[in-house]
């Protein structure tokens, strides 16, 4: 492949310097950027070991601190110290055995890998005086770190790769802008103790062992791509897709194939060795199943499944709740790559373009296609690696001698603009303006670019076409009636308190066990107001901790039954603890709507957070004259 130079066999100097210096300050970036939200004391949701996460570990503590890998009895003082997941979902009932006896829901993979880091966490917790129960900030620490050492290590691999085919520039390029213009650096600093960062790796080191192994062929090669293969799926079982790579590398052309089949035939005890490695890498799932559920295959999963014949591949390319081409459009880059490694050397473009084809497909098939809380699509994220090899063949078809200028000037600029974009939506992430679940069209592009958004951009969260259709400075508003609990009493309205009022004497407290407060309630034909109009709901909020799981509600009714509904939460990014905050929308009245029908306004806990409310408003929005 004339177009890449090979630097095997190059002088020293010349064996990907750059590129060397390059990893090693991503490492300390992402070594810094974990430094700057640590959040390993914090015994919540925020810190590692916590969701699904939770269920990836609790095989180290289950065996070794509380030799309890059956009932996980252990699991009620962690959740009660710790609170690392609002329910446990982690592990549950195993059909037909005794009540009590559960079986973990993910795999054991994650938790072999993080075996020496967790004995390290164990011995600095007895070392600090921390309890040594498997959840304290030591072996929060230990499994943060050791995510990163694991990072460090996949970006090594991947270089190493990268040289074989592509100059030491072309190398850096690729690395820099995977680490800093993608999600992978969510998953790499943040989220490392997912699944993503350590597959990512494996994917690194399987492709330097297929090709290693199709230059010179070994038996203990190909034992080492099966037992990485059985690896990737003890981590994540969908990863056996991963074995296209080595059945389709080097396959360019039928010629090729007929030659592939042929070594394949004479080297008929590496294919074998390969079947073992594989098996012996998913030994240790079998074995815990078999203990577990007498099975040695047992799908772990409930009634989570994929729909192969109905996948969501649209939402996850381009969708704005996590579009993976949306959150991190430089891979859009990437994949214009194929173009020039087709071209180049199409036994590389054939493994690489059939692996992502089926993987994407595979993992849009899921029936949870956005894969929880993330920020883009958190499963491809392990695909990067083989991705590299057509993005690195875009990048050298850019830097190749006589290609016109503007075309690398252009690839550069947006190159630029799109890990700018990228390190700021993780910024917005990391401050929850990026939501992990609920993103939709517009409350994207109202915080985009946004370091505090308004409550009318929050308020788009919930109601995607809330809003006013120009600037307020156009409106003028008119207030159809406020609730400020000021004449009310206990006898007459549960929940009035004097505890807490916004310029006042008092304010209602709403609970969980009073999902519905009290209503403003104004009739149409009464106040002026016509179908078409916008109406703002406000009300002022003060909580401990935020006014979660609460929200301010509008409707329109007739003779009961509601015509219209429109619900915002109260708690958003921009709240602050025992503070008085805002919260408000604006709505539009529906066409239908007659004289007749009314307009309510009123806050709704639905099992949330206690909370004072005060100042219930209603006000017309009027287009000035």
């Amino acid at each position: 492949m004339q177009a890449y130079p090979s630097v095997l066999g190059a002088p020293r100097s010349a064996r990907g310097p750059i590129s060397l210096a390059a990893i090693l300050l991503l490492f300390v970036l992402l070594v810094q950027a974990r430094l700057w939200a640590p959040y390993w004391d914090t015994h919540n949701v925020q810190a590692i070991l916590t969701w699904d996460v939770m269920g990836y570990y609790l095989y180290l503590p289950a065996k070794f601190i509380y030799h309890d890998l059956g009932r996980l009895a252990f699991s009620d003082a962690i959740l009660r110290e710790y609170a690392p997941t609002g329910s446990f979902y982690q592990a549950f009932q195993v059909p037909g055995a005794a009540a009590g006896q559960l079986v973990v829901k993910y795999p054991i993979g994650l938790a072999l890998l993080w075996t020496p880091f967790f004995w390290l966490g164990h011995w600095a917790a007895g070392w600090w005086g921390y309890p040594q129960d498997g959840f304290s900030a030591p072996y929060q620490i230990a499994i943060a770190f050791g995510g990163l050492l694991y990072a460090l290590l996949g970006l090594g691999l991947l270089r190493r790769l990268l040289l074989h085919y592509f100059t030491d520039a072309v190398a850096t390029l690729v690395l820099v802008s995977l680490v800093l213009g993608t999600n992978y650096f969510q998953y790499s600093v943040f989220d490392t103790a997912m699944p993503h960062n350590y597959l990512f790796t494996g994917y690194a080191g399987l492709l330097l062992l297929v090709r290693r192994w199709h230059l010179r062929p070994t038996r203990a090669g190909a034992f080492g791509i099966g037992l990485v293969l059985g690896l990737l799926v003890l981590i994540r079982p969908s990863e056996a897709v991963a074995a296209v790579l080595p059945v389709l590398w080097g396959v360019g052309s039928l010629a090729a194939a007929r030659a592939k089949l042929a070594l394949l035939r004479t080297r008929w005890p590496d294919v074998l060795l390969l079947a073992a490695g594989g098996l012996l890498g998913v030994l240790p799932q079998g074995i815990y199943w078999k203990w577990a559920t007498g099975h040695w295959l047992f799908y772990s999963y409930g009634d989570q499944h994929f729909s192969f014949l109905r996948p969501h591949i649209w939402a996850v390319l381009f969708s704005f709740r996590k579009g993976w081409l949306i959150y991190s459009p430089i891979l859009a880059l990437a994949l214009a790559g194929f173009g020039p490694l087709w071209r180049q050397h199409r036994g590389l473009a054939v493994p690489a373009l059939v692996y992502f084809i089926l993987n994407l497909w595979i993992v849009s098939a899921w029936d949870i296609w956005w894969y929880g809380g993330s920020i883009g699509c958190r499963a491809l994220v392990p695909s990067y690696a083989v991705l590299a090899l057509p993005w690195g063949a875009g990048v050298a078809w850019l830097l190749a001698p006589g290609r016109r200028v503007r075309w690398p000037i252009a690839a550069a600029a947006a190159a630029v603009l799109f890990i700018d974009l990228n390190l700021f939506q993780n910024w917005q992430y990391a401050r929850s303006i990026i939501h992990p679940e609920e993103m939709n069209r517009a409350y994207y592009f109202a915080i985009f670019n946004k370091t505090m958004p308004s409550t009318a951009d929050y308020a788009k969260l919930d109601e995607a076409h809330s809003g006013l259709p120009r600037a307020e400075r156009y409106y003028h508003p008119r207030s159809l009636g406020k609730l400020d609990f000021e004449q009310a009493t206990v006898e007459t309205l549960p929940g009035v308190s004097n505890q807490q009022a916004y310029y006042s004497r008092q304010s209602y407290f709403s609970t969980g066990e009073r999902p519905y407060g009290p209503a403003l309630t104004v009739g149409l034909g009464a106040a002026g107001v016509r179908p078409g109009d916008y109406v703002r709901a406000a009300c002022r909020v003060f909580s401990d901790y935020g006014a979660w799981g609460n929200k301010l509600v509008m409707t329109v009714e007739r003779d009961g039954k509601a015509l219209a509904w429109y619900g915002v939460r109260l708690h958003n990014p921009g709240s602050i603890s025992r503070g008085w905050n805002q919260a408000y929308f604006d709505a539009r009245v529906p066409a239908e709507a007659m004289p007749t029908d009314v307009l309510k306004v009123y806050v709704l806990n639905e099992g949330g957070a206690a909370c004072f409310v005060d100042d219930i408003e209603a006000t017309v929005m009027e287009p000035q004259q």
